[in-house]
C-alpha cells in the first residue's frame, strides 16, 4: 500500500474522522464569531482564526504522535498476543508505517483546513504574509508529531502511559508560557503564526527530521 492510501485508510478512521470534524466545526465557529457584521468595516477575523487554526492542528499532532510513540514493544506483549494492523507494536516495519501514515493523515487535515486560512487572510490584510501563515501551521503539525512521538515513548519507558492525556496538554501548555516569559516565538504555535519566526521554524525542522528518521523505513532482522 502506498503512503497515499495508507493516509487516506488513516484518515476514514473513526478515531482522526471525528477530529476533522471537530476541527472543521471549531474553525466554522470561529471564523463566524470573528467576522464582522452590522456596520463594522473591520475585519480581524485572521488575528484569531490563524493562532486557533496552527493550535488546534499542533494539538492534534501532538496527541496522536504520542499515541503512536507511546505503543509497547513486541516483547512487551507477550507470546499470546496478536497484533491488529491498527495497533503494530513499536519499532515494527508496521509501526514505522503507521507512523508515517498518521502523519501524512495530518498533512492532510492541514490542507483540508487551509481554506479558513486563507479566507480570513485575504479580509483581513494582516501584516504577517500568506506564505508565512500557511507554513508556520505545517511546522507546527510536523514538528509536534515528532515531539509527541518523543513523548510518548518516554512515557511508555517510564511506565506513565496512563499521564498521557494530561501530558499532551501540559506540554502544550508549557510551549505558551515559555514563549510568553521569555516574551519569543520559539514554541508555541499560536504566537509563531502571528509573525515570522526563524527560531520556531528551525525547532520544528529539527523535530519534524528526528520524526523522519524515527519513522524510516527499514529491514528488519529474520527470526
Amino acid at each position: 500500500m502506498t503512503l497515499l492510501a495508507a493516509a487516506a485508510a488513516r484518515l476514514a478512521r473513526q478515531d482522526m474522522l471525528q477530529g476533522l470534524t471537530g476541527l472543521l466545526a471549531a474553525l466554522c465557529l470561529v471564523l463566524a464569531m470573528t467576522w464582522p457584521g452590522g456596520s463594522s468595516v473591520v475585519n480581524d477575523s485572521w488575528d484569531v482564526v490563524a493562532p486557533v487554526r496552527a493550535s488546534l492542528l499542533a494539538l492534534a499532532a501532538l496527541a496522536w504522535g504520542a499515541a503512536v510513540g507511546a505503543r509497547p514493544k513486541r516483547q512487551e506483549l507477550g507470546a499470546a498476543f496478536v497484533p491488529t494492523p491498527e495497533t503494530p507494536p513499536h519499532g515494527t516495519r508496521e509501526w514505522r508505517h503507521e507512523g508515517a501514515a498518521t502523519l501524512a493523515a495530518l498533512v492532510a487535515m492541514f490542507v483540508v483546513t487551509a481554506p479558513f486560512d486563507v479566507l480570513s487572510h485575504a479580509a483581513s490584510y494582516p501584516p504577517v504574509s500568506l506564505g508565512w501563515s500557511l507554513l508556520a501551521p505545517l511546522l507546527g503539525t510536523c514538528g509536534y508529531f515528532g515531539l509527541g512521538l518523543g513523548l510518548g515513548r518516554a512515557l511508555r519507558v517510564g511506565r506513565l502511559v496512563a499521564l498521557l492525556p494530561l501530558a499532551v496538554p501540559a506540554v502544550l501548555g508549557a510551549a505558551v508560557w515559555l514563549d510568553v516569559t521569555l516574551a519569543t516565538r520559539a514554541a508555541s504555535p499560536w504566537f509563531a503564526v502571528l509573525g515570522p519566526s526563524p527560531v520556531f521554524a528551525g525547532f520544528m525542522l529539527v523535530l519534524t527530521t528526528l520524526a523522519a528518521w524515527t519513522l524510516r523505513p527499514v529491514r528488519e532482522a529474520s527470526a
